[in-house]
């Protein structure tokens, strides 16, 4: 049987679990769902939630479930770092980066005023700073690429592939990670959106 991809390619959460796909080289086919206004999503899954996936006949639907089951059926590459304690840490990020970054994104895609803009840059901001503090002096979070990084780096990346707007360059440790991803993923520039099916 086949793994199909039901997603949208602007979507942050979709570019991460096409990375994770990517990471563990698993063979998979892409069903746009723009193409048919969800149709075949909804017939198939019956709500309108991207990333879904027919997973060999199972229906998996969100990011973070589809990555946990693809780790489950395939540990090579691991998404996890090691040890207990790091797992939980890297859950949680990956949590906060998904559900929590990712109102900053709505704000800044969809402020229609001047003042409207300036509201989600200063949000932004107090995210940028964070994470320019977490990526000190290190390319990843733990020592290699997890779901945690996968996760920000997908946030981060709408930035430039949607919203149209670039991490301010005092952030330099988190313009290195951008780098770094940009390089990890052979992304010709961050406006690039990852297509690449393996790494």
């Amino acid at each position: 049987m086949a793994i199909r991809l039901f997603q949208s390619q602007t979507s942050m959460f979709c570019e991460k679990v096409r990375i994770v796909l990517a990471m563990k080289k698993i063979p998979y086919d892409i069903v746009d769902v723009r193409k048919d206004e969800r149709k075949s999503l909804i017939a198939y899954t019956g709500q309108r939630k991207v990333p879904s996936m027919d997973y060999n006949g199972d229906r998996v639907i969100d990011s973070t479930v589809i990555s946990a089951r693809l780790e489950k059926d395939h540990p090579g590459n691991s998404i996890y770092p090691d040890g207990p304690s790091n797992k939980g840490l890297c859950l949680a990020l990956e949590d906060w980066s998904d559900e929590v970054v990712i109102h900053a994104n709505h704000a800044i895609r969809r402020a229609e005023t001047p003042e409207a803009h300036k509201t989600a840059e200063a949000e932004w901001n107090n995210h940028f700073n964070t994470l320019d503090q977490m990526y000190s002096g290190k390319k990843y979070i733990f020592d290699r690429m997890t779901i945690a990084d996968i996760s920000i780096f997908s946030q981060l990346h709408y930035l430039y592939t949607t919203v149209k707007y670039e991490i301010p360059a005092k952030y330099k440790n988190l313009n290195g990670l951008m780098e770094n991803m940009r390089q990890k993923l052979k992304l010709k520039s961050l406006s690039e959106s990852f297509e690449a099916p393996l790494l």
